[in-house]
């Protein structure tokens, strides 16, 4: 077992044991994990209903920059409450970073396939990573809307990552299954030098062409 297949393997033990903490107590309208209190959310109303509301009132430039801090903000509070818990610290990097693609399948927003792991603790850091069932691209489909839609997606990976790394980690979509294609792909780099990524072919090359390492929850068997 390589040493990437090792991390991975604990950390869907790691995440299935933080995960059986999920708890409702209606009788005072909570909802927690791991004792982090939470509110369910229908995916329409944060995929379609507050994006169509944030164009209405900031326009359409604005709209997806709110959408992606808002992911961040989650994405961030998720990663300390579950580094906290778990006694991850620092001395894992690696480890910290990713765990981010399960705790992200648990929360609901896809899953993910890593292509580049390169998470250097500088700015080469660099991970390229895909998603075939992101709720924000599945959601635009049924809408008929044919744009990039997965901003909240892109910011809750930032939010996990800087936490996880001590880094400023941006996330950018680089192909959304809502303008038609069979998966969303995002580029995950140091904000410095997340641009200067964007246009290395090595993003940009057809999926069977990389080692692809699933980085997500096993899924059920159909009926």
């Amino acid at each position: 077992m390589t040493e990437l297949s090792a991390l991975i393997a604990r950390a869907l033990d790691d995440m299935c044991e933080y995960q059986e903490r999920f708890t409702r107590d209606p009788g005072h309208a909570q909802v927690s994990l791991a004792g982090v209190p939470h509110a369910l959310v229908p995916t329409h109303v944060v995929a379609s209903d507050l994006p169509r509301e944030l164009v209405e009132i900031l326009g359409a430039e604005l709209a997806p920059a709110v959408m992606y801090r808002f992911g961040r903000l989650i994405g961030l509070s998720h990663a300390a409450a579950f580094f906290a818990d778990r006694k991850i610290g620092m001395t894992e990097p690696q480890y910290r970073v990713l765990t981010g693609p399960f705790h992200f399948a648990w929360a609901g927003y896809g899953d993910v396939q890593l292509l580049l792991w390169e998470p250097k603790l500088d700015e080469d850091f660099l991970v390229l990573w895909e998603s075939d069932n992101s709720f924000s691209a599945r959601e635009a489909l049924n809408d008929g809307h044919r744009s990039r839609a997965c901003h909240l997606q892109a910011g809750y990976a930032a939010g996990w990552a800087s936490e996880a790394t001590g880094l400023p980690i941006d996330v950018q979509e680089i192909a959304c299954r809502a303008e038609g294609v069979s998966y969303c792909r995002f580029a995950m780099a140091h904000r410095d030098r997340v641009s200067l990524w964007m246009r290395d072919p090595r993003l940009h090359r057809p999926t069977k062409q990389y080692k692809v390492m699933p980085a997500s929850m096993p899924r059920a068997a159909s009926v």
